[in-house]
């Protein structure tokens, strides 16, 4: 039985509501928990983006279904790659000074390219890199997983910095592939996976600048998508309790099916990183997934402005 038959079979097929529209629930399936997916806050210590920012998790709160924990997809600041320890640590103090002040709510956080410290003098500093994200995001490391209300949730580390340091492309690195495989085959077949990675899978929104064609061929560039993508594909085509793989990174909203796995790329709480808040065709806001017992899933987009 092929994995296009088992799902069929298995009634396992996910559901996904895009914005404005209403799908009918499948039958006798149970709905497991609700969650608040936010990412690119790209916040800084100006007042816009901090005041912006508690807008959309009070609108994500006073849901009358309130989630019950948040997914920060990651570039939860505007940018380390390139700043000093000074202005990075303006950032962050920004950020923790917003959630604790108008956020009650769990966050689980996936670090984003813009999190990483890549500031050519500190190299020899022990916070160089993704060390000062992981510890400011007080998560277990760069990578991991975790199971709750049964679903099991993977966060990878889709960013990898090239050699200089002050750029990066998509994809995870050898001893992470094999943490994954790991996870994966030892997760029980019967508990549905969700995907969370800064950077793209699979998305539609890397067609969006067609700047990009040149002499007649698509050139996407490896900082837009995962360069790996055909071997997660295939890993995730040997799991079929692979559901969803969830992104943000392109400020933009799309929904991407491939051998049963459903690609969400969701937006951007800062827009068009501040200049305005639509980028392109997608309004800054958040998403509201909702994850079922049979491993369906839905997810609602909500302009918070």
């Amino acid at each position: 039985m092929n994995r296009r038959t088992l799902l069929k079979t298995a009634g396992l097929l996910p559901i996904a509501a895009a914005p404005g529209l209403i799908t009918s629930p499948a039958l006798a399936r149970k709905l497991l928990t609700r969650f608040a997916y936010i990412g690119d806050t790209h916040i800084t210590a100006q007042l816009k983006p901090m005041e912006a920012i508690a807008r959309c998790l009070h609108h994500a709160q006073d849901q009358a279904d309130k989630p019950t924990f948040m997914l920060h997809g990651g570039d939860v600041i505007m940018d380390a790659l390139a700043q000093d320890r000074d202005k990075v640590t303006k950032q962050w103090t920004a950020w923790h000074e917003v959630v604790k002040a108008d956020n009650s709510l769990p966050v689980e956080y996936c670090i984003g390219n813009h999190d990483v410290w890549g500031y050519e003098n500190a190299k020899n500093d022990p916070l160089y890199g993704k060390k000062w994200a992981v510890d400011q995001m007080q998560i277990s490391g760069r990578y991991r997983s975790f199971d709750r209300n049964g679903w099991h949730f993977i966060m990878l580390d889709s960013v990898q910095p090239t050699p200089e340091g002050k750029w990066y492309t998509g994809h995870i690195d050898p001893e992470q592939m094999a943490w994954l495989k790991q996870d994966l085959a030892v997760t029980d077949s019967k508990t549905p996976v969700l995907v969370l990675s800064h950077i793209p899978i699979v998305s539609a929104t890397v067609f969006y600048d067609k700047a990009n064609v040149k002499n007649g061929n698509w050139q996407i560039p490896g900082s837009w998508n995962h360069t790996d993508a055909v071997d997660l594909i295939g890993l995730f085509y040997q799991y079929p309790n692979v559901r969803a793989c969830l992104s943000g990174h392109m400020h933009l909203l799309d929904r991407v099916e491939y051998n049963g796995v459903t690609y969400f790329c969701n937006g951007a709480v800062s827009g068009n990183w501040w200049n305005g808040d639509t980028y392109h065709e997608t309004k800054a806001g958040y998403a509201l997934f909702d994850l079922y017992d049979d491993g369906s899933i839905e997810r609602t987009y909500l302009p918070y402005a």
